[in-house]
């Protein structure tokens, strides 16, 4: 059997990572289904069981298309990667209702709607059970395999950290669940009376404890570095498993599992997330363009994801990665291309692309002012027509807004091709580089002027034709976005068709699902709640003097955040929102420190489930509002003017290229590009906040108390009836209230 590479070897790198530019993705061209095989076949030698191993990645890998839940249809469909899916959509970065914040819907035992349903238990490659179960098999066989201690090391601690991603995600959940730990025999009677395919839960604490040791596995027996990076690059690594370890522990000892702030938890998370930095630091991971991430307003911070090895390749800030290819898929044969759609989703309709993602105004309005601070809090008067000005260099590189250019490459593609004639306005740019965003709108109606909606009147620059992702829109998210500006070498195939694949589809641009900088505000997290003041403060800084900060400055920090744990906490909740913007982890920060709420409502579900610590409401702790009776809304930018034709026309400015200097010093604006699109903003452009949480404006967030830990379906319980139902939700069996307590160290009886 042939040597092949772990899967989603990327075709095109980044010239900063040519010395990769052999990975191979031959892998994907194997015939052979190692989901069903041989056993006696696959585990005689070491190539056999890793590729019975990349099967395992190929399922469980982040994938970019984000997950939903459902566990259906593709796979890895639960990890959030900054899509607007079921998590994303119940924080403040995106708009619309989420079956888990929709007041008009309610999740039961029962429910039968768009519903979450990771638990579910099915004999199929999409239920976590039988991925645990692949991970149990590879665990067992390589154990008792005729391989080499250096191979079965290798290919156990890459299985071990799998099944612990597996239950990580289930445990931050459910709490509590059944920990499998060797391979079921389905057959009655041949496990002895079959009994021991029925496991109980297991409490929480049991199932943190059976985590965080299959990462310890994975840690201890994995390398800090693959020492053959053309054929193994994307392969776990020891400095992953300490970091998912740390992660696993920060989680733990959060509010939604730490009700009383027990000390020692904070201590285990900061000791296990202080060794992750220790091994990824050995690695030869860090912070990609440290100390120089500011320039040209956040420039190299946007290139993390392109070229995130730095401008000397030195670090390497992708410590989770998922790595796509540009091959052509063929009808009737396997889909061997696995291409990145995150390009091409957040693209606007007007560049062939899949419509864009819309930022809510919340989000847009919360990103610190050029000083570092939030706006209100910071001497920058922040103006809410002129939102751009001022502000922090990520902001510049994480929306894209009307009067910016945002450069793509055609390639060999002419944009006057008639299958793109209504899609391209040609008459405004010629070329993907000389692209720029003209995303507002304008009405021929009086009556309508002061009654903008996303759908009346007429949007410019063809974007009228917008109706994918929820129709047109002013704001772009424009995070992770491979920006012809910024890099010439992109990792896309730009494609006029109008059918899959088009656009940017053919992408192999990687993901990267964890990055150094998540895995520092760990540790300063960790360090915070611990009571290591100075290590969480300088984790802090080093993320902010990448952007440009300086201690001149106190790195944009507030000032009385120094030695106080509580104002510590905010400002690196406050940087995660912030740092890592439209990446997936808002919902699982929201979710562990009870940002919906601030905890209350838990005495109502069972008293000892009170929040004795952080103040007993963490949101009053942290100084935010609770996301629960509020509604989201995006920004429409409009014109008023009563013609059928754009009233700017012959009368933009030249677009801002993120070039300029778009701070201005008391009111003065030194640029003047900048100062051109400023006075076509007052002139020209109002604004107005439009609720994207449906029609009904009485209609707010809703984030039941019983969603912090979900209950099990009626399926799940069916199919094994020793399964408690958790406390809040309906037990099937018992036709009562659920007995299962995930904050409890004792089983219900």
């Amino acid at each position: 059997m042939k040597n092949k590479n772990i899967i989603g070897k990327a075709l095109v790198l980044s010239t900063v990572l040519m010395s990769l530019a052999a990975c191979s993705d031959e892998f994907l061209e194997e015939k052979k289904n190692y989901g069903n095989f041989n056993q006696t076949t696959v585990y005689s030698d070491f190539n056999g069981a890793q590729e019975r191993l990349n099967n395992i990645y190929y399922w469980l890998l982040p994938v970019s298309d984000g997950g939903d839940g459902n566990g259906t249809n593709k796979p890895n469909d639960w990890t959030p990667v900054g899509n607007p899916d079921k998590w994303s959509k119940s924080t403040e970065e995106y708009g619309g209702f989420s079956i888990f914040v929709n007041p008009e819907e309610e999740i039961t035992y029962s429910f039968t709607g768009s519903n979450f349903d990771f638990f579910y238990v099915a004999n199929d490659v999409y239920s976590p059970w039988g991925h645990i179960r692949n991970c149990n098999d590879v665990i067992e066989n390589v154990e008792k395999s005729s391989l080499t201690d250096e191979e079965k090391n290798l290919l156990l601690g890459q299985a071990y950290f799998f099944r612990g991603y597996m239950y990580y995600h289930l445990v931050t959940i459910y709490g509590g669940v059944p920990i499998i730990d060797h391979v079921q025999d389905p057959i009655l009677g041949s496990d002895g009376d079959g009994s021991d395919l029925i496991v109980p839960r297991q409490t929480t604490k049991d199932c943190v404890d059976f985590v965080c040791a299959d990462f310890e596995r994975a840690a201890s027996m994995l390398p800090a570095r693959w020492p053959n990076e053309a054929n193994d690059f994307g392969r776990i690594t020891s400095g992953l498993a300490q970091a998912m370890l740390g992660k696993m522990l920060l989680y733990y000892a959060s509010p939604v599992f730490n009700r009383a702030d027990d000390p020692s938890r904070w201590e285990k998370a900061y000791e296990a997330n202080r060794a992750a930095i220790e091994k990824l630091t050995a690695g030869g991971f860090g912070l990609a363009y440290a100390g120089n991430g500011g320039e040209n307003n956040g420039a190299n911070w946007a290139r993390i994801w392109t070229d995130y090895t730095g401008s000397d390749g030195s670090v390497n800030e992708a410590v989770f990665i998922t790595l796509h290819n540009t091959k052509d898929n063929v009808s009737g044969q396997p889909d061997y291309g696995k291409y990145n759609r995150w390009e091409h989703s957040i693209r606007p309709r007007n560049t062939n692309g899949g419509g864009g993602y819309t930022p809510t105004a919340e989000m847009v309005d919360l990103f610190p002012m050029a000083d570092g601070l939030k706006p209100g809090e910071s001497s920058i008067r922040y103006d809410k027509l002129k939102f751009w000005l001022n502000r922090d260099p990520r902001f510049y590189r994480t929306f894209a807004f009307p009067g910016v250019k945002w450069e793509w490459n055609e390639g060999g593609v002419s944009l006057t091709d008639a299958s793109l004639n209504g899609i391209i306005p040609t008459e405004v740019y010629t070329s993907g580089r000389d692209y720029s965003l003209w995303s507002y709108m304008w009405n021929d109606n009086e009556d309508d002027l002061d009654k903008v909606t996303t759908s009346n009147g007429y949007w410019a620059d063809l974007l009228t034709q917008t109706t994918d992702k929820g129709g047109s829109h002013s704001i772009y998210v424009r995070k992770r976005s491979d920006d012809f500006h910024l890099h010439t070498a992109p990792f896309y195939e730009y494609i006029n068709s109008q059918s899959n694949p088009k656009g940017f589809m053919k992408n192999a641009a990687p993901l990267i699902s964890m990055r150094y900088a998540e895995v520092l505000l760990n540790y300063a997290e960790a360090a915070c709640g611990a009571g290591h003041f100075d290590e969480a403060l300088d984790a802090l800084r080093q993320i902010r003097a990448r952007v440009g900060y300086t201690a001149a400055n106190n790195f944009g920090l507030p000032s009385d955040i120094n030695g106080n744990r509580q104002k510590l906490f905010a400002a690196i909740l406050y940087e995660r929102q912030i740092e890592l913007a439209y990446e997936g982890n808002r919902y699982g920060d929201m979710h562990r420190w009870m940002l919906f709420d601030g905890g209350e409502g838990q005495a109502a579900i069972k008293s000892t489930w009170t929040l004795t610590g952080f103040g007993g409401n963490t949101c009053n702790y942290l100084g935010v509002k609770p996301l629960n009776g509020t509604k989201r809304h995006q920004i429409v930018l409009y014109c008023i003017d009563p013609s059928t034709t754009d009233p700017t026309e012959g009368n933009r400015p030249m677009p801002i290229s993120l070039d300029e200097d778009l701070t201005s010093q008391n009111g003065a604006i030194s640029d003047n590009g900048v100062r051109e699109l400023a006075d076509f903003y007052d002139i020209f452009l109002r604004r107005k906040d439009v609720n994207t949480d449906g029609n009904d404006n009485a209609l707010t967030i809703q984030y039941r108390p019983t969603y912090y830990f979900l209950g099990l379906r009626q399926n799940a319980m069916q199919t094994n009836p020793t399964l408690h139902q958790t406390v809040g939700w309906h037990d099937l069996g018992r036709n009562a209230d659920g007995l299962f307590d995930p904050l409890s160290d004792t089983l219900p009886e």
